[in-house]
């Protein structure tokens, strides 16, 4: 992608209109077919794929950015002198919190009509990702490990479908680590299941700090995390796990408590489901506690 960088929105110049405003405002039919499919999801991923195609049949569009709510949706293959309009989505919050902000780019300037068709559609979407941002929130309280903070066992594996749907449409790979803590259960028998729970919130902790923003960390159950990576190679993944081995060996509480972790790490591979990525992982993982524990293994 050739994205421009620079908020600028050109309609706030006096020329920026065409002088003659020739195109047509959307018919009723336009209206409702358009927002049939925008309400046809509350998956904000697929609620931007859905938005851009519908667009490309109403304007010159050359790209549209939706980075503030991800990164990722980033749509098209605009240029550095496409038309960029940038306009505020009502109710909708950024990755950081802040009001979210829509970035259109276009082959040609936008016409009067077609400007003003473009904000009736852009409020209709903004009002159907504020109600898919509400329905997420809802959605991660049921997901989400009471405990650590972490994505729970459901979190993980709906985690996961969605990963392995997006890497599968757009041919990008990613990783999963799967993290068992060693000497775990001698925590319990020594110093009560309190401690205990004190270790799981400390490692949860220590795996947020480390992992990067693009990354998903989650307490899959008992003493085991999982970790969703974007990490296309094994030298990737392996820096990664690098990272939170030695995080977790050089706090001080966890040396006290003699807790490490052992790791098992999987890419995904064309072909591959929920099941046969997590099993790689998996087997690896075994193959460490076997050979020794406070280690990491690539499958």
């Amino acid at each position: 992608m050739d994205f421009s960088t620079t908020i600028y929105d050109s309609t706030q110049h006096d020329n920026f209109y065409p002088p003659a405003s020739t195109g047509q405002a959307l018919s009723a039919s336009e209206i409702t077919s358009f927002i049939s499919e925008i309400l046809s999801t509350l998956e904000l991923e697929k609620l931007g794929e859905i938005y851009f195609r519908q667009l490309n049949g109403f304007f010159s569009l050359t790209g549209l950015s939706l980075s503030d709510l991800d990164t990722r949706w980033v749509y098209g293959n605009a240029k550095l002198s496409s038309t960029l309009v940038a306009i505020p989505l009502p109710g909708v919050t950024s990755q950081e919190g802040k009001p979210a902000t829509a970035h259109y780019y276009f082959a040609v300037p936008l016409s009067l009509s077609e400007r003003n068709a473009l904000e009736q559609l852009h409020e209709l979407f903004a009002k159907q990702v504020a109600q898919a941002q509400s329905f997420l929130r809802l959605h991660q309280m049921t997901t989400k490990d009471v405990l650590t903070g972490l994505g729970n066992r459901s979190g993980f594996d709906q985690a996961l479908i969605r990963q392995l749907g997006w890497a599968q449409r757009h041919e990008e790979g990613f990783s999963l680590l799967v993290i068992d803590l060693d000497n775990f259960k001698s925590v319990n028998d020594s110093h009560g299941h309190r401690e205990g729970d004190n270790v799981l919130v400390h490692v949860a902790s220590q795996l947020q700090q480390v992992l990067r923003d693009e990354d998903e960390a989650f307490r899959f159950g008992g003493d085991e995390f999982c970790c969703l990576l974007d990490c296309q190679t094994q030298f990737q993944l392996e820096c990664a796990a690098s990272r939170i081995q030695l995080s977790i060996n050089q706090s001080s509480y966890l040396r006290r408590m003699n807790v490490s972790c052992s790791l098992g790490g999987a890419i995904y591979r064309e072909g591959d489901d929920t099941g046969k990525l997590f099993d790689r992982a998996d087997a690896a993982l075994y193959k460490v506690k076997q050979s020794g524990k406070n280690n990491y293994l690539a499958a």
